[in-house]
């Protein structure tokens, strides 16, 4: 048998369908770090999903790639930009803007429970399901908001909500 080597190989799609190439790198870590340092400015780009896909070298045709992780982008429910990404296998979001961090995944404990939060401002709550998530992050976004803060405002401060 044949040792190849394995790139790996972060991209994302922007909305008309045009493909952006992050580059190619010898391990999976630093392709992720990639991807996630341009998740950060989705906002700035109209993007629709990301992935990391590895592929063996010397390898022809379907056999030589292999999907790694893929993410849809978002809205946020806190900062309502579009950097929102969703990991579509491990069920897992987070929000990449900067000043925000919001998040959602599975529970780590318990089965069929959803955690969520926002960093900033300490909140972290367990719900049913991905709907009422995003409900209890927007409810404090909405308060933070009426205390005049936003998610993205650079004076935010815990103190303050």
């Amino acid at each position: 048998m044949v040792i190849t080597g394995r790139v790996y190989v972060p991209s994302a799609v922007e909305e008309g369908g045009a493909v952006v190439g992050m580059g190619c790198f010898s391990t999976q870590e630093t392709a992720l770090n990639v991807l996630r340092s341009f998740l950060k400015k989705s906002h700035q780009v109209p993007l629709e999903r990301a992935s990391v896909a590895s592929w063996d070298v010397d390898v022809v045709g379907d056999d030589a790639v292999t999907v790694l992780s893929e993410y849809e982008c978002r809205t946020c429910p806190v900062c309502h930009r579009t950097t929102f990404w969703i990991d579509i296998e491990r069920f897992k979001a987070k929000c990449y803007g900067s000043a925000c961090g919001a998040w959602i995944e599975e529970s780590a404990v318990e089965a069929g429970v959803i955690d969520c939060g926002w960093p900033p401002t300490r909140f972290a709550e367990q719900v049913e399901d991905i709907d009422q998530a995003m409900r209890s992050l927007r409810r404090i976004a909405a308060k933070a908001e009426a205390a005049g803060l936003s998610a993205i405002d650079d004076r935010f401060s815990m103190d303050e909500v």
